[in-house]
């Protein structure tokens, strides 16, 4: 799934290449996403011109005149793709939203297993989204610090890596980040998170404040299907310390990387560099 580092990505390229583009026509597959699509998406977005892009967490919200405001989410293999004027390309299956610009610039909104989310903000106003009401901080618009997370985190007998995906408490943190801040910080995974050290928790902060920069600047990471809006590959899987390394050593002491399950999902760690007290 992408998170916080590819949608940062997405939002972006989008920026830099639609904003202030007038739409002049829109077709829809008909399909249902995660949601249905909203029916008057192609009516409403006809003649309107893209004012503004911003995330929070892994939600993409797109600002057109008019107030209106259309969120997206990228869900597991959802993504924006950007096709210039006069290119001769067909639309792959699974392209849900075809944009043209009156420029001939298209956009597309391609999503394989349908989980991705396209729904107007109600009142255009994104605070009263129910979705982004109930986000927790965004890492990037309000760093984390040691203090706040230990605040966040006292009592909790949840295991710090489950504590990290809790968008509840942190809006855009995935599986993959997550796993290589906890390496960064020398903390096993299984660790519950109220009782991490403050010290600990300020080694936390710190990689969050370190590895989501840095994976932005590489355009995210690509393991499957994630793309930017040019149809490339995210360039920060080269930089993975633990994330998707079972089996393989460990980058910084060459003990092999461990794989477990937590909550249905992978949790990749060096069992040396971040060995526990108590696991």
């Amino acid at each position: 799934m992408p998170e916080l580092p590819e949608v940062e990505t997405v939002r972006r390229l989008l920026e830099a290449n639609v904003r202030g583009r007038t739409i002049r026509a829109v077709a829809l597959s008909g399909l249902r996403l995660r949601e249905p699509v909203p029916r008057d998406l192609a009516r409403r977005l006809r003649g309107r011109t893209i004012r503004r892009l911003e995330r929070t967490g892994k939600y993409l919200l797109i600002g057109l005149d008019g107030g209106l405001t259309l969120l997206s989410h990228l869900g597991m293999s959802g993504r924006w793709r950007i096709v210039p004027a006069g290119e001769r390309l067909k639309a792959p299956p699974h392209t849900h939203v075809r944009v043209t610009f009156t420029d001939g610039t298209r956009l597309w909104y391609e999503d394989a297993r349908r989980f991705g989310l396209l729904r107007w903000v109600p009142g255009g106003d994104p605070a009263r989204d129910p979705a982004r009401a109930r986000l927790g901080p965004d890492p990037l618009e309000r760093p984390p610090t040691g203090r706040s997370l230990a605040a966040a985190a006292a009592g909790s007998r949840t295991a710090v890596k489950t504590f990290l995906l809790d968008q509840r408490r942190l809006a855009g943190l995935g599986n993959i980040y997550a796993s290589e801040v906890l390496h960064r910080a020398g903390v096993d995974p299984r660790r519950r998170a109220g009782n991490l050290s403050g010290a600990e928790w300020s080694r936390v902060a710190a990689a969050i404040r370190r590895v989501l920069p840095q994976a932005i600047a590489r355009m995210g990471t690509t393991l499957s299907t994630y793309r930017t809006i040019w149809d490339e590959p995210g360039e920060y899987g080269a930089l993975l310390r633990v994330y998707d390394r079972a089996g393989e050593p460990c980058r910084r002491c060459g003990t092999p990387v461990r794989r477990i399950v937590q909550g249905g999902r992978s949790t990749y760690f060096c069992p040396a560099c971040q060995a526990s007290r108590r696991a």
